[in-house]
Order: C-alpha cells, then sequence, then structure tokens
C-alpha cells in the first residue's frame, strides 16, 4: 500500500531511506519554526544519529526495531559514564543524553504517524531502560501514577470486572484480565519489560511472565531484572484479589501458559500452525481445516499450544483504552503522553513508598544500593529538606 509523502507532493511504494525522511521531516518543522532553531539541533542530532546507525549497515526505517534504540541508549549510557569519570572519550551530560534522544523520539514519533514504522521504538520500554539515568530536574517531570489516579483507574476496571462477572460470569475474562493488569503494575513495582513480551528481544525471560512466575502465597513474582538475573518482585496485598479472580476466570491449562496472552488474532494464528507443522507433523490442507472449523482459543488448548504473551506495545494500547474509558485527565500530546504509560505506575509506586520509608523503596524498586534509590528520587529530598529549612527558619525567627 502505498504511504503518503508528507509534503504531498508525491507517493512511494516503499518508506524513503532514514536520510529522506530527515529531510522531509525538516520541512515538515519549517512550518512552525521561524528562527530556525529547532531545525538546526534537529539536522545536527538526527545526522549523527543517522551515521551511527550507517556504521551498523542500518539505513532504512524498515530496519529499526526496539533492540536498535536500546542499542543507541546503551551507546549515549556510555558517553555520560565517560563524562562523569572525566574521560576525553566523548563524554556528555545526562541532559544532553536525554536531549538527543528525545530529538530521535520526534523524528521517529514522525515516522510511525505517516507509516513509516509501526510505532516509535524510542517509546519502548527496553530502550528507555536503557538510558543513563535523568538529571534530578527531569526525573521530577517524569510521568507517574500519582495516588488519586491510581485510585481512578483502580476503581473503573473494578467496577467494569465486577459488572462483566456478573453479567457473564466465567466469559468475563477480558474484562478480568484488564484489571488485573493494571493491578499488577499498580501494585508491584515491576518494570513493563519484565512482565511483558518484547516484540524484539527473543531472550526466554522476556517473552512475558507464565503462572508458573506467580506464587500469590508469598506474594511475588519471578521476573528477569535490569540485570538480566531473575529476580522477585513483591505482589502487594492488593493486587491479588484481581489476579486470583483472573486466574480462576481464564483457567489456564498449564503452569505454562502466559498471565497476560496476547488477543492479537494473526500472533495466534500463526502460533498454531507452527505448532501443527512441527510438532503434531499435520499437513497445510488438515492445518487449515482444523482452524477453520474451530475457534483458535480452542484449539491452542486442545492441542496444548502456549500463545504468545502480550507485548508491551499491547499493554501500552490496553492502557490507553482504559483511561480513556475511565475519563482520567491527563494532558494529551506534546504536553503529555495522555495516558498512564507503563513504567509511570512503577515511579508512582516508588514515590508513594520513599515518602514513607526509604528502605522499603529501595527492596520494592529492586535497587542494589539506597543511593540508587535516592537517585531516582532526589527531587523528594530537595523539596522535603527546602520544607524542613523554611521551618526552621520560621521558628529561629519567632525566638528571636
Amino acid at each position: 500500500m502505498p504511504n503518503p509523502n508528507p509534503q504531498g507532493s508525491t507517493t512511494t511504494e516503499d518508506p524513503p531511506t532514514l536520510q529522506e525522511g530527515l529531510t522531509q521531516f525538516l520541512e515538515a518543522k519549517a512550518k512552525g519554526d521561524d528562527s530556525g532553531n529547532y531545525r538546526r539541533n534537529a539536522n545536527r542530532v538526527i545526522s549523527q544519529w543517522i551515521d551511527w546507525l550507517a556504521q551498523r549497515d542500518i539505513e532504512r526505517f524498515e530496519q529499526l526495531d526496539e533492540t536498535v534504540l536500546a542499542h543507541y541508549a546503551e551507546h549515549l549510557r556510555r558517553r555520560v559514564a565517560a563524562s562523569e569519570a572525566e574521560t576525553t572519550d566523548g563524554g556528555i551530560a545526562r541532559s544532553t543524553a536525554w536531549t538527543y534522544y528525545n530529538t530521535i523520539s520526534a523524528f521517529l514519533g514522525w515516522a510511525s504517524k505517516w507509516g513509516y514504522l509501526q510505532e516509535n521504538y524510542a517509546r519502548a520500554g527496553l530502550a528507555q531502560e536503557s538510558m543513563p539515568d535523568r538529571s534530578t530536574t527531569q526525573q521530577s517531570q517524569q510521568q507517574f501514577w500519582t495516588p488519586a489516579q491510581r485510585e481512578q483507574i483502580l476503581n473503573y476496571v473494578n467496577k467494569r470486572a465486577h459488572d462483566a462477572i456478573d453479567e457473564k460470569g466465567l466469559s468475563a475474562e477480558i474484562e478480568a484480565r484488564d484489571r488485573a493488569l493494571v493491578a499488577v503494575l499498580a501494585f508491584t513495582g515491576v518494570r513493563a519489560s519484565e512482565v511483558f513480551r518484547s516484540e524484539h528481544d527473543n531472550r526466554t525471560g522476556r517473552q512475558g511472565i507464565r503462572w508458573r512466575d506467580i506464587n500469590l502465597e508469598e506474594q511475588t513474582i519471578s521476573v528477569l531484572g535490569k540485570n538480566q538475573q531473575r529476580q522477585s518482585a513483591w505482589l502487594l496485598e492488593q493486587a491479588i484479589p484481581a489476579v486470583e479472580r483472573y486466574r480462576t476466570i481464564s483457567d489456564p491449562p498449564s503452569d505454562d501458559w502466559p498471565v497476560f496472552p496476547t488477543r492479537h488474532a494473526p500472533s495466534l494464528y500463526e502460533s498454531a500452525r507452527t505448532h501443527l507443522r512441527e510438532v503434531d507433523n499435520e499437513n497445510e490442507e488438515s492445518i487449515e481445516v482444523i482452524l477453520d472449523e474451530n475457534p483458535i482459543e480452542e484449539v491452542l488448548r486442545e492441542y496444548q499450544i502456549v500463545p504468545p504473551a502480550i507485548t508491551t506495545t499491547g499493554a501500552r494500547s490496553v492502557m490507553k483504552r482504559l483511561c480513556e474509558a475511565a475519563e482520567l485527565d491527563i494532558p494529551t500530546p506534546p504536553e503529555g503522553p495522555g495516558y498512564l504509560q507503563l513504567h509511570g505506575a512503577r515511579r508512582g509506586i516508588g514515590d508513594t513508598f520513599y515518602r514513607m520509608d526509604r528502605g522499603t523503596a529501595q527492596d520494592l524498586m529492586r535497587h542494589q544500593s539506597l543511593e540508587t534509590t535516592k537517585d531516582h528520587y532526589s527531587h523528594i529530598d530537595a523539596t522535603e529538606g527546602a520544607k524542613r529549612a523554611s521551618e526552621m527558619l520560621d521558628e529561629s525567627n519567632a525566638d528571636q
């Protein structure tokens, strides 16, 4: 299917090269950039990025994926580390690294809008988690689920699930799944990449959590952490009823079943075809008969075909839909994302516990040291410190 040219002059059968896309992007931005500063800076940053990609034989949009952006993020992380170690190897400040990354994200967001990419891979969890931590000011500006937002979205999914179960009983799987998904995000401190599948990361631990990974009695979820080691994430008691009820309704046929399987039909049919062909040795004609005559969910269960887990992209779509239905008042681009972001749940629960007890926050977030936790929430320390100092000054003035 032809893609429209953003300038409206021509159409092309294939997406443009990255360099051609940059030219189109800069022309599109010229309309609202009277001074030309944004275009000059964007041209410099994106051109450097394209040169970096060319060294890896990547020249076209279709060659990009989440992993490529994660490698670029790691490149920026190394440059930040070089700066902080005071070496001369092209070091940059944390704020500069994020300026570069956000500029690339804007370019990929534009490309996604015009159909050159399936999504903005710079916004994927794996890529963002590979970036260096933000500066204190930047961290305080990141979206996180406030207690009020957390309560509002939970109230919505709870009522929706209760109403669906009362009406449909065990057929209310979607509503029960959505409630469990929100509860897991809200009350565990997990990273999205630890519980959902990454489209471009084939490591077993990045294929989405399985029911064997959840221990309701011990209130833990086994995840592959950021350090590539298995870790036990906390599953707070507030999340357990939603997860427990969802398991009863979904009735997984084995502990290998994903907690949050995809509902993307092409992915389910592809999994079924591959299994029937390679494991059950069915021929192509019989495979199509099986799939034509039976619902895909029944085929998966009957032949013990484990479906793929929902991807991080799919989970983001779920949250966007739920937030819109719950009528959450969240700024839309460019001021905000327009929905409760997956990683915002981790930041939000971390923020809540950090204000109550630093050590508990460290354990919940699974940081190796309290200093790491303090780095993430140093804006809270600064605010609380300023308030204490102000109170001390007022008390001192009153005594005089």
